[in-house]
């Protein structure tokens, strides 16, 4: 039974939490694909560059990241959401 809870444990600290941070970073499509990838997407998703109009972004970026953010999609991606 320990041994069952403590590989749950690690499923959710691997897969959900970069599962969870990509959906609020605004990559739906790699979200969709970290099903297909088996999560791996998910961690490399997780450590790239919000869209600049997610929660993400606007909750945890400053001005420079922000920027850095609207460089990399454009206006178009700040205009959508």
């Amino acid at each position: 039974m320990a041994e069952r809870l403590a590989v749950i444990g690690i499923l959710i600290v691997v897969v959900g939490i970069p599962a969870g941070i990509t959906w609020s970073k605004g990559q739906r499509l790699a979200f969709f694909l970290g099903f297909l990838g088996l999560g791996m997407i998910w961690i490399v998703a997780a450590c790239r560059l919000a869209r600049p109009s997610s929660w993400w972004a606007q909750r945890f970026y400053g001005p420079e990241k922000l920027r850095r953010a609207e460089e990399r999609f454009g206006a178009r991606a700040a205009a959508l959401s």
